[in-house]
This record gives C-alpha cells, structure tokens and sequence, in this order.
C-alpha cells in the first residue's frame, strides 16, 4: 500500500471521532444529512492534512474528489446510505472502478447491517475485481432497532483481486477505550 494511502486511511479513522454527529446524552441518532455531512467533513480534513485540495460534486457529478496543485487526481470519493449488496440502487463502486485510472486511489465509504456484512463486502469486492488500482472501502457496521445503531468503522484495501482489512475501531467514540469519549458508566 502507498503511503498517501495508509495516511488517508489514518487520518479518516481518527478524524472520525472529531466533530462527531451524537452525543450519548444528548442525541443518540443523526439523520442520513448528517452523516453525509460528517464523512464530507473528516475527508475533507484528511485532505486538507495531507496538503491537498478536496472538491464537492465534481466532474460528473462524484461525491468529491481530492487533488494536488497541479490539479492531478489524487483520489475520488464516493460515499453512500444504501448497502452496496442492493448493486442495483449502489453505482457509487462502478462509477469509481471508471475513473479508476485517473488517481493515486479511489475511496468509497458505505454502511452494513451486521445481518448483511459478507454480502456487502462480497458485493464491493466483486465489483473492484482484480483491478490493479486499489480501492479503500470504508465500511461502517450497525445493528438495525428501529434506526441503525453503528458498531464498528473498518477499512479495506481491495487491489489486485485481494482485500485486506487494514483498520478496525469502534464506529460510536463512547466505545473507543481509553478516549477522553469512553463512557465510564
């Protein structure tokens, strides 16, 4: 893995907690506004950290797409509510697999139910293939209430036909031991 890769990664899983949408006392479930916002706002940090520039809807219209000053592609982002498992209503993967050629690496960020979470990493690592280009799915496991309440933030590196799992940490920052979040309770 690149390094500008393994810093993006370490940077968007820290910068995660930052900001964060919830509060257990106070509010304990966002709406999908805010976690698009949230996932914008910790890319757009990592961006920023790493000296980049980030664009919002750019192009043809992806999510957002980081760039140098030269104004070369270093990655494209995509992000997405739906479970990629339903490929029918999720291009967000087909749409970076076509620009693939274009960046340093590509980064698609989406959800699973825990019910669902071989299909969803199944569904996104058979849509990347054996590109030589690697993706970093961003993937955020929750249990279905009657909302989702998030469990776990993992990243994957899938290049080559192979995926790794490059990073794991609680998705909610009160499970996060030994944070000035944790929950002492």
């Amino acid at each position: 893995m690149k390094r500008i890769t393994k810093d993006f990664t370490t940077l968007f899983n820290v910068l995660w907690y930052r900001d964060f949408p919830l509060t257990k006392e106070h509010k304990e479930i966002a709406s999908r506004a805010e976690w698009t916002t949230h996932i914008g706002i910790c890319a757009r940090t990592a961006s920023d950290l790493l000296g980049y520039f980030m664009y919002f809807e750019h192009g043809n219209r992806t999510d957002a797409v980081i760039k140098d000053n030269d104004e070369k592609v270093i990655s494209n982002l995509e992000w997405e509510w739906t479970e990629p498992r339903k490929i029918e209503k999720v291009n967000e993967v087909r749409q970076l697999k076509a620009a693939k050629e274009s960046c340093e690496f590509s980064v698609f960020v989406s959800y699973s139910d825990n019910r669902y979470y071989e299909d969803n990493l199944n569904a996104v690592k058979e849509q990347w293939g054996a590109s030589p280009e690697p993706l970093l799915f961003i993937l955020i496991s929750y249990n279905r209430k009657v909302k989702r309440v998030f469990e776990l933030i993992e990243t994957f590196h899938i290049q080559n036909g192979r995926c790794k799992k490059v990073r794991s940490q609680p998705a909610l920052p009160w499970h996060a031991r030994g944070k000035r979040w944790e929950d002492w309770s």
